[in-house]
């Protein structure tokens, strides 16, 4: 079963990210977030205010790695920039990425090549789509997404690291 969100940016005070809609229009969860000295640290809310979502990053001139958290499972998103590129790696959870990351319009697959979500920036609507193929792995698609657009490195190619 397929199932389609929205991502916004969600600027309405000092800890809002973003705000996650379904396809209907209602309000799924909300991302906030709050920067420390060493990174940032955000929180994936369902509208009742339950924390069901963990990510930590950290942020360097060339390097961010985030850390994602659902308390059963987590990965790890380190994306690298240099050279005029950046490389994307995912480990614990076998993801790997396809696409133009930076341009906000990829692929999340897993280790069979299925692919687990489709990512797309509409940048009219100012928001990212998400459809989802596997809608198990929802909150890490929506953590990933959150994490990249949340990224501003500028608009060079992207890759993925192997």
């Amino acid at each position: 079963m397929k199932m389609k969100l929205y991502l916004q940016r969600d600027c309405s005070s000092l800890d809002s990210r973003y705000q996650i809609y379904d396809e209907k229009g209602g309000l799924r969860y909300t991302v906030s977030g709050k920067r420390n000295p060493s990174g940032e640290s955000m929180k994936l809310r369902t509208p009742s205010g339950e924390t069901v979502c963990r990510i930590r990053g950290l942020g360097f001139s060339s390097l961010c790695v985030y850390s994602i958290s659902t308390g059963r499972e987590s990965m790890r998103l380190n994306i690298a920039v240099g050279s005029g590129r950046a490389a994307v790696r995912l480990s614990g959870i076998s993801f790997f990425l396809r696409g133009d990351v930076l341009m906000g319009s990829y692929s999340i697959l897993d280790a069979d090549n299925s692919v687990v979500c489709v990512v797309g920036k509409d940048f009219a609507k100012g928001t990212v789509g998400l459809e989802l193929n596997q809608p198990e792995r929802e909150l890490f698609c929506i953590a990933t997404a959150a994490c990249l657009d949340h990224l501003s490195v500028g608009t060079v190619p992207a890759f993925q690291a192997t």
